[in-house]
């Protein structure tokens, strides 16, 4: 497996990174209601052609991505059956690699994401509370 950016987004692109997107929030947030993530699509879907993407293939089929915007990491996402096979680490290695500093929010409560970002040496540079979800999110930053 390798990390490739994501040149032209297709319909059929789009449609795959937005299930795996959805899939990946409603899994890893059970602590907020599914109708957020269901109701974000829409705009999420559209941010995504802004963004510059990073895919993992594994037969033809994309497994994982990673959403840049700027120096802001909007997600790294795994499809189920995929997740815990360093997929997700393959992606920001790739990311480290093209950018000097990485920036990103996630939810205290996502234990395992929280986990993941220190084991990739990233630090919390702030925390509020988010005021669509009422849940505390960490600021974490990475730099080289």
């Amino acid at each position: 497996m390798k990390v490739e950016k994501l040149e032209n987004l297709t319909e059929a692109d789009q449609k795959a990174l937005m299930a795996i997107w959805l899939a990946g929030n409603l899994d890893s947030h059970p602590f907020i209601a599914a109708k957020y993530w269901q109701n974000q699509v829409a705009e999420r879907s559209q941010q995504l052609s802004k963004a510059i993407i990073y895919v993992v293939y594994q037969d033809d089929q994309i497994v994982g991505f990673a959403e840049m915007m700027t120096h802001y990491l909007a997600g790294i996402f795994v499809k189920a059956g995929h997740r815990d096979q360093g997929i997700g680490s393959l992606l920001l290695f790739a990311l480290k690699s093209a950018y000097s500093q990485i920036r990103l929010n996630v939810y205290e409560k996502n234990a395992k994401a929280v986990r993941f970002c220190q084991k990739h040496d990233f630090d919390e540079t702030d925390r509020a509370v988010d005021s669509d979800t009422g849940e505390v999110e960490l600021t974490l930053k990475w730099q080289e």
